[in-house]
């Protein structure tokens, strides 16, 4: 076996299916199974940890996957409703996302190979283009100040030049769910060490806190930033796969509330 597939999230991966974990990382005490479980709160980031959505625990992983998995090569990231299926999938789409193939939870035996413990390579989720830019994307779904924001914090930190800035602030294409995929180990622990010094922009005076689905205003920057770095840094050597929900519904649904 070459790979370790790990949960994240704030509710369970469906009963049925939970010998496809190896390990399930959540924010808060909930019941799951799976062989482990590492509880990581929000708060274990500050007072405004939250903002992260699961980066946070991705970010605890990174320092832990050496402990935890020392053999393997590849790292399986899924979440309760989300993962990627490194091969095309026919069949039905989501109404408000024509990249997202949605099937129904008794359906999910069916796509066992995307957990299987002997991955063949890496595989990361969809990408999609929006010929009016990311940034313009960003600022219809959440508030543009804090994309500004995050930007010259980068900068100012230099890990963004000027160049790249504004390359990044013009890019076209986005990996949706990002965070979801099958990475090869070293990969992972690059990207998500960059990620959370980035992360630090929630201790800046440039932070703003916001309320409601706005809450994890951090993880939506780390996802425009790790979709970048992706696109960016891996390019043609990248494989892209299938996008996959479980979903009851024809259009998919996103977390409003604060998970406690």
């Amino acid at each position: 076996m070459n790979t370790f597939n790990v949960c994240v999230g704030h509710l369970p991966f469906p009963e049925k299916h939970e010998h496809f974990v190896d390990l399930v990382i959540a924010p808060n005490v909930f019941k799951a199974g799976g062989k482990r479980k590492a509880i990581v709160p929000d708060d274990l980031y500050g007072e405004n940890g939250h903002s992260l959505s699961e980066y946070g625990q991705l970010i605890w992983l990174n320092h832990k996957i050496d402990a935890l998995a020392p053999q393997a090569q590849y790292v399986n990231i899924f979440q309760y409703r989300r993962f990627v299926s490194p091969q095309p999938v026919a069949g039905n789409r989501a109404s408000n996302g024509n990249w997202i193939a949605t099937i129904q939870e008794d359906e999910l035996g069916a796509y066992a190979a995307c957990f299987d413990r002997n991955q063949g390579g890496p595989c990361f989720n969809t990408p999609v283009r929006f010929p009016d830019g990311v940034l313009t994307q960003y600022a219809a779904q959440h508030v543009l100040e804090d994309m500004l924001n995050f930007v010259k914090f980068l900068t100012e930190i230099q890990m963004f030049s000027p160049l790249d800035a504004a390359r990044f602030l013009r890019y076209e294409n986005i990996i949706p769910a990002c965070s979801v995929g099958i990475y090869d180990v070293k990969t992972f622990k690059k990207l998500f060490a960059y990620l959370e010094r980035a992360a630090d922009f929630m201790h800046s005076p440039y932070f703003i806190v916001r309320e409601g689905y706005q809450r994890r205003s951090m993880g939506f920057l780390l996802e425009r930033l790790q979709s970048f770095m992706i696109l960016e840094l891996l390019g043609q050597g990248a494989k892209f796969g299938q996008n996959m929900m479980i979903s009851e519904s024809e259009a998919v649904t996103s977390t409003i509330g604060r998970v406690t």
